[in-house]
C-alpha cells in the first residue's frame, strides 16, 4: 500500500493546499515531482503551469510527455525512478489510457503504488486513473454539441470505485442512475476535494468550504467527512 491524493477537480490556485499537502506527504525537503500530462496531449501551457505552482512549493519539475516527444523504456523508468511525486494532470481519460498502455506505464505506476515508491496524485483524469472505472467526459473531445457522459473502465484498478470527478458540475449528476448500474460501489468528488490514502488509511480533504464527497452504495447515496485543508 501506498501514498495516493486524487483530486475531484479545480484549479492550482484552487488546489493549492492540497498540492503543498502532496509535497509534504514525500516527507522531504527538496522533492523531485514529474508531471504526466498525456490527457492533455502534453500541453505546454499545462506544463508550465504545473512547473510554476509546484516549483513554488520546493519542486524540482520535470515532464513525461509521451505525446510530443519520443522515449525507450529505460528513458521512462529513469524518469519514473527519479521522482518523489508523480502527478497526472486532467483532460481525455480514455486516450491517456491508450497511450499509457503501449508503454506499459499502467502497469509501471501500479508497482510504485504496490512499493511505495513515490506519492502518486493527479486531478480529474488525473484522479480517475487510479479507480476501477471513471465517469468520463472522453466521448466529448471530437464533438461540439452536447457534452455526452460515460462509465469508462480499463484505469489502473488501484481502488474498486467508479470515480465521478467534479460532482458539482452541470451535468455529473448523470453520474447518480448509472453507478446505479453497476454492481461495485462509486465515488463522486466535488472540485477542491480530494480522496487520500495513506499505507492504507483513506480520507478526503478539501480547500473549498463546503465541498463535499460521496459514497454511492446499492440503493444509498451517503455524504462523506472532508477534512479542511
Amino acid at each position: 500500500m501506498g501514498r495516493v491524493v486524487a483530486i475531484g477537480g479545480g484549479e492550482l490556485d484552487t488546489t493549492h493546499n492540497i498540492n503543498k499537502y502532496i509535497v509534504e506527504l514525500t516527507g522531504k525537503k527538496r522533492t523531485n515531482l514529474l508531471f504526466i500530462g498525456t490527457a492533455s496531449h502534453d500541453a505546454e501551457d499545462y506544463i508550465s503551469a504545473i512547473r510554476k505552482e509546484f516549483e513554488s512549493l520546493g519542486c524540482a519539475v520535470s515532464s513525461l510527455s509521451l505525446t510530443t516527444k519520443s522515449y525507450d523504456d529505460k528513458e521512462i523508468n529513469s524518469l519514473l525512478s527519479e521522482a518523489d511525486i508523480i502527478y497526472v494532470g486532467g483532460g481525455d481519460t480514455r486516450t491517456m489510457m491508450q497511450i499509457w498502455k503501449q508503454y506499459s506505464l499502467d502497469k509501471k505506476l501500479k508497482e510504485i503504488y504496490e512499493n511505495d515508491l513515490a506519492v502518486l496524485a493527479g486531478l480529474s483524469a488525473g484522479a480517475i486513473c487510479w479507480f476501477r472505472s471513471g465517469h468520463s467526459d472522453s466521448n466529448s473531445f471530437d464533438c461540439t454539441e452536447e457534452w455526452e457522459y460515460i462509465i469508462l473502465d480499463g484505469m489502473l484498478g488501484l481502488y474498486p470505485y467508479c470515480l465521478c470527478p467534479h460532482y458539482n458540475e452541470e451535468g455529473r449528476d448523470t453520474f447518480d442512475f448509472m453507478v446505479s448500474d453497476l454492481d461495485y460501489d462509486g465515488l463522486a468528488l466535488e472540485n477542491d476535494t480530494a480522496f487520500v490514502e495513506v499505507y492504507g488509511k483513506q480520507f478526503f480533504i478539501g480547500t473549498r468550504k463546503g465541498a463535499k464527497a460521496w459514497l454511492f452504495t446499492e440503493h444509498k447515496k451517503q455524504e462523506l467527512e472532508v477534512i479542511p485543508c
